[in-house]
């Protein structure tokens, strides 16, 4: 009796003094208003037991019309939503909203230029900045073009024969491409549609389970997550790709520098520059995986739906087609497109941003507050919270955008209507110091690729724009998939 009492006071007197170390905190997060996720019984099993699908519903409605910042709790972890484009700016240009939350670490590439905390990501970015500033991605260019050219011929297959989805040859384009810009290559675009979706399909089950994780609480510690049927299938995914990968990229520069290649072409050095480094064989590795699959996952998406949105919108197809024709002239087919030619592309930009905004490859980003941080409004986030970015809220929030935000309109972005959007309400690869690394390198990359594409095709659909369905797996994908037709444009 003596002893369960003795533990009874200890244990309250341990949970007393939590509570009192975590005054400050929990005061602050009383004063943020609740999101308007439902908390019944009946909400809260919803969204323990939610698909992909049901997941990027809740979110979206969760979201719903934020303009300001509110909270929900994830189990015992504070998540602030941060919904006004001023409060995005300060997170995003805070020093001390750099690090991500503990979960990113889910993605197994802890200290990738894209998870990692500040001090593995300040060291690993500052090695690869110069490799994808404006002369790094020109760099690129002949891989981009050689790699575009070889899907063309391979997409012919399917043309005049119905409704394919790209998103399958526009990833195999994308890993293959960045594999090559690691100086590895490999046979991913003709490799025949089976493999292609079984690349497909891997990398989604791995995104999909990560995503599942991150709002599942009890899954974060992995005596429990690796007893599930989930991480049965993440490491099958890893396995078969960015494992798998990783080791035969690091294994072939290794090669060719042991047998004495020392091209010195700017884009096949940055792998060297990595093997090289300080960094470790885990960090190394590290980022392979994390340029891999950001690179590959980022343009595939994009370009799949800058793709579908041209097949929806016949009229805004007529005039990128047009721009293309003014710079490449009537032809089906361009020998290489240079830097100076895809600065000339100013309306594919202006759809290329419209469609980023209206689905944005990365639908939701998370920061970490390390300290306190002050609002434009005066209010604080408690330091220790995880704050969420709802970007695809954002960008169609119709307070930011006007009332036809849910609208596929390309010319928004032109200059003049541009000055009148919050810079911070239009953050498809984010801002600030941890923005992201290759933007330049995908929007080339895309511009190339698509370029190409609409050159020899003209594209059509069946889908409609309103009645799409997301998903979401980390990124955000379109539940109908990437549905496309094509037919060669008449001259």
């Amino acid at each position: 009796m003596i002893v369960t009492e003795i533990l009874f006071f200890v244990a309250l007197f341990m949970a007393i003094k939590l509570l009192w170390q975590q005054r400050r905190f929990l005061y602050l997060a009383s004063k943020i208003p609740k999101s308007n996720f439902d908390f019944s019984l009946k909400g809260i099993y919803k969204f323990l037991t939610a698909d992909s699908k049901e997941l990027f519903e809740m979110s979206y409605g969760s979201f719903n019309d934020t303009e300001g910042t509110v909270k929900t709790w994830l189990g015992h972890v504070l998540m602030v939503i941060i919904g006004n484009p001023e409060d995005v700016k300060i997170v995003m240009k805070s020093k001390d909203c750099i690090d991500k939350p503990k979960f990113m670490k889910f993605f197994r590439a802890p200290d990738g230029v894209l998870f990692g905390d500040y001090e593995p990501w300040h060291a690993h970015r500052k090695i690869l900045n110069p490799y994808f500033n404006v002369q790094g991605v020109k760099a690129f260019i002949p891989i981009f073009n050689e790699k575009s050219k070889k899907l063309m011929k391979c997409i012919k297959s399917v043309e005049g024969s119905g409704e394919f989805d790209v998103f399958y040859y526009l990833t195999a384009l994308a890993l293959e491409t960045v594999m090559k810009v690691m100086e590895y290559d490999k046979e991913i675009i003709n490799t025949g549609s089976e493999n292609r979706e079984a690349y497909v399909k891997y990398l989604r089950d791995f995104l999909k389970s990560v995503s599942l994780r991150i709002f599942k609480p009890w899954l974060h510690p992995d005596i429990f997550y690796q007893q599930t049927k989930t991480y049965q299938e993440e490491q099958e995914a890893l396995k078969q790709t960015a494992l798998k990968f990783s080791a035969e990229i690091l294994e072939n520069i290794r090669n060719k520098s042991k047998n004495g290649d020392n091209n010195e072409h700017k884009s096949k050095s940055f792998m060297r520059e990595l093997t090289q480094s300080n960094l470790n064989e885990n960090e190394i590795n590290d980022e392979i995986r994390t340029l891999m699959v950001a690179a590959q996952d980022t343009t595939a998406l994009s370009s799949s739906s800058i793709l579908l949105l041209l097949a929806m919108y016949k009229d805004i197809q007529v005039k990128v087609v047009a721009e293309l024709h003014q710079v490449f002239g009537k032809t089906h087919e361009v020998p290489y497109i240079d830097h100076d030619q895809l600065n000339q592309l100013q309306y594919l930009e202006l759809v290329m941003n419209e469609a980023m905004r209206l689905t944005p490859v990365v639908p939701i980003v998370f920061r970490l507050a390390n300290d306190e941080l002050t609002l434009s409004d005066g209010s604080k986030i408690p330091k220790g919270s995880n704050i969420i970015i709802p970007i695809h809220r954002i960008q169609r929030n119709k307070k930011f955008w006007g009332d036809d935000a849910e609208q596929f309109r390309p010319d928004r972005f032109e200059k003049e209507n541009l000055e009148k959007i919050h810079p911070y309400a239009f953050i498809p690869f984010t801002k600030g110091s941890r923005m992201c690394l290759g933007y330049r390198y995908a929007m080339t990359l895309m511009k190339i690729q698509l370029s190409n594409f609409l050159l020899r095709y003209e594209v059509d659909t069946t889908l409609k724009f309103e009645e799409l369905e997301y998903e979401l797996n980390t990124t955000m994908n379109i539940c109908q998939g990437y549905m496309i037709s094509i037919k060669k444009r008449e001259l």
